[in-house]
């Protein structure tokens, strides 16, 4: 931009110069003509002027062109410009959600690591704890085998109990029928007693048997101690046979509510893994996404700025063109006043030798400013391709750098998946060690209850 303004301001300083040295040249042929007075000097004169202004209006004409050119390229320099720095802004946008991303992708990482760390130690611990399970299994496998030897005998006792229990039974209902027929002897002693005493209140058969023990024991005997003591006995282990059944069932509920939660905390496990990998799978194929976009966009700009590249290429060999021709057209003028010189051959030597100093003066300066017109277009075409080549060598950086990253993601997409894996696999086998201890203690508490019970 400062180039750009330095070239316009020299453009216009140049103008100016070149004005007042046609004013000047005007002053000095009118002084000229005056000098000479003559009608002949005053028409070669008037022709010269003519020529030389219609030449430098040409020039200041052609300049003006070029400075409305060159503002114009200017201004499309600046806009370009300013869409290359928010091309750059967006990129630098997403690089920095790039980068984020991959931040979070190493925490991500970090924590897996950590999860597994915990999980591998966690499996070492069910690992000793199933070799000390394994170890109480074979004590308790011993144990067992006491058991099953005292479990023989006590089915052999049991056998034997269950023996007497149906000797009691029948005893009991032998008893029963012995009680219904005492209510009935009861009865009758009860009536007779009422009958022989002449008493007519209605009581209860309780208050009867008292009443009759209250008799004279010749009149009346009952109650043996023996019967009862025994079927006491008989009521006492019956309750207890229902409170050993009750805390089998009681840990039968337990070890149902724990393999319960195991199995909810199973599902729960297998839907969060569902749910982060669908996770990830959506941000690989948004990244994807993302990247095509961005490389369809950078390759579209890749082409505006190659056409563009070619436009400014034609256009400066236009105006190559162009410089040539106005070469072609200036080198015609010096010949043509040639006869204008020969016509004038009178005239005083001093005036011949003024107007070729003027005219050489006149070529140095068009030549001078065909010069200089032509460095500054040439610096400022470099300079603008300089920042074209600057911005597309950015886009390609920041492309690799993007590629590079997506390189990346995907290593540590592939590490993730790898750690998910090992995650689910080690849960899977605390699980199932977490069911075989679960079901070893168990059974080691029910045969130390059963111990206990025998």
């Amino acid at each position: 931009m400062d180039l750009n303004l330095d070239e316009n301001e020299n453009l216009k300083a140049r103008i100016k110069q070149l004005e007042h040295e046609r004013n000047e040249l005007q002053k000095d042929i009118e002084q000229l003509c005056m000098q000479q007075g003559g009608p002949s000097i005053l028409g070669v004169a008037t022709r010269m002027h003519f020529q030389r202004t219609a030449s430098l209006e040409q020039e200041i004409e052609s300049l003006k062109l070029k400075l409305a050119t060159c503002t114009r390229e200017k201004h499309n320099l600046q806009e370009e410009l300013a869409e290359a720095y928010r091309v750059k802004a967006q990129l630098a946008d997403l690089h920095a959600g790039e980068v984020a991303k991959n931040l979070e992708a190493e925490k991500q990482v970090r924590f897996f690591q950590g999860s597994v760390a915990a999980a591998f130690s966690e499996r070492d611990k069910s690992v000793m704890e199933a070799e000390k399970a394994e170890e109480n299994a074979e004590m308790m496998s011993q144990k067992l085998g006491e058991i099953e030897m005292r479990l023989e005998e006590l089915s052999s006792d049991c056998l034997v109990q269950k023996r007497l229990n149906d000797t009691l039974q029948a005893d009991l209902a032998k008893l029963e029928e012995q009680t219904r027929t005492y209510a009935e002897v009861i009865e009758k002693f009860y009536n007779i007693r009422k009958a022989s005493l002449c008493e007519s209140l209605e009581m209860s058969l309780h208050n009867k048997c008292a009443c009759l023990l209250d008799d004279p024991i010749e009149s009346w005997t009952f109650n043996d101690p023996s019967t009862s003591e025994y079927v006491a006995a008989l009521e006492g282990e019956l309750g207890k046979v229902k409170n050993t059944v009750d805390n089998l069932q009681s840990k039968l509920r337990v070890g149902l509510e724990i393999e319960n939660h195991l199995k909810k905390r199973v599902r729960a496990l297998e839907k969060k893994n569902i749910v982060a990998d669908r996770l990830i799978v959506n941000g690989i194929t948004d990244i994807r996404h993302h990247h095509s976009q961005l490389r369809a966009y950078i390759i579209d700009l890749l082409n505006e700025e190659g056409l563009y590249i070619k436009s400014i290429s034609k256009n400066v060999e236009d105006k190559l063109k162009l410089h040539s021709s106005e070469i072609q057209n200036v080198v015609p003028l010096q010949h043509d006043f040639k006869p204008d010189e020969s016509e004038c051959r009178d005239v005083h030597i001093t005036t011949v030798v003024e107007s070729c100093q003027v005219t050489k003066l006149a070529e140095a300066s068009i030549s001078k400013i065909m010069a200089e017109s032509r460095g500054d277009a040439s610096e400022a075409l470099a300079q603008a391709l300089q920042e074209k080549v600057g911005a597309l060598l950015l886009l390609s950086q920041q492309e690799e750098r993007h590629l590079h990253e997506e390189n990346v993601n995907a290593a540590l997409q592939q590490k993730v998946d790898e750690l998910q894996r090992n995650i689910l696999q080690v849960t899977n086998e605390k699980v199932r060690t977490l069911m075989e201890l679960a079901q070893l203690r168990q059974e080691y508490q029910s045969l130390r209850e059963y111990d206990t019970i025998l």
